[in-house]
């Protein structure tokens, strides 16, 4: 049985109307007419509502509120995991980096706020595994940012040096209908099994998973973590 919960594991821990018809010159000039009524009073007019204020981040007391404690997901045992992100690798190429940091749980920019946990798996399929769960809580455009720069990196980075002695294989993976959006892949080191990760936007806060394999088999991301802790930081 393997189970890799080190520093580099964790850091790896472990985140839209309209209608048309025609009536005839009266009734358009008369629809006219109304609109124009509703614009200048400003009274039931949707474009004259005000903006919604974008969510401020997460604070550490929130999001330790909304992560996973034990009990919450059947057949996991789940502690806190303190252990700090490390943001000190590299990689080359440079498309690769965001992939190195989320697998070191730090991307760039750094969180607001930042609470790690980690489940191990007790029986069934699951039983071996560690999943690091990581709650990142950012500003808006921040957190939309991670994804978008998730992305691009799998659409041109495909392996890199850098942050372990061996080469890291990189691949894309379906992603978990979860939260606002999401994005899977898999981070292979030459001569281990492929660990997996899930990132999940949920508003303004981003839930870093990553699952490394206890069996020896490719690791895959709980789908009952995932739908778990994102039901809860919505709550």
């Amino acid at each position: 049985m393997r189970i890799r919960v080190t520093a580099a594991a964790l850091c790896a821990a472990m985140l839209v109307a309209g209608c048309g018809g025609g009536g005839g010159d009266s009734d358009a000039k008369a629809t006219d007419s109304a609109a124009a009524q509703g614009s200048s009073s400003g009274s039931g007019s949707a474009s004259a509502a005000a903006p919604e204020a974008p969510a401020e981040p997460l604070g550490e007391a929130q999001l330790k509120s909304a992560a996973l404690v034990g009990g919450d997901v059947d057949g996991y045992q789940i502690t806190d995991f303190p252990v700090k992100p490390d943001g000190d690798s590299t990689a080359r190429p440079a498309d690769c980096q965001p992939l190195e940091n989320m697998r070191t749980a730090s991307p760039d920019p750094g969180p607001k706020a930042f609470v790690g946990l980690l489940a191990f798996g007790g029986a069934g399929p699951t039983a071996g595994s560690a999943t690091t769960i990581g709650l990142m809580a950012y500003d808006g455009s921040d957190a939309e940012g991670i994804l978008d720069g998730l992305r691009t990196a799998l659409k041109k980075c495909t392996a890199y040096e850098g942050g372990v002695p061996a080469r890291t294989t990189a691949k894309a993976a379906t992603a978990p209908d979860a939260g606002d959006e999401a994005v899977a892949f898999g981070l292979e080191t030459q001569g281990d099994s492929a660990d997996a990760f899930v990132v999940v936007r949920s508003g303004s806060t981003v839930v870093l998973f990553f699952t490394a394999a206890g069996t020896g088999s490719a690791a895959e991301v709980p789908a009952d973590l995932v739908t778990a802790q994102i039901r809860k930081l919505g709550v």
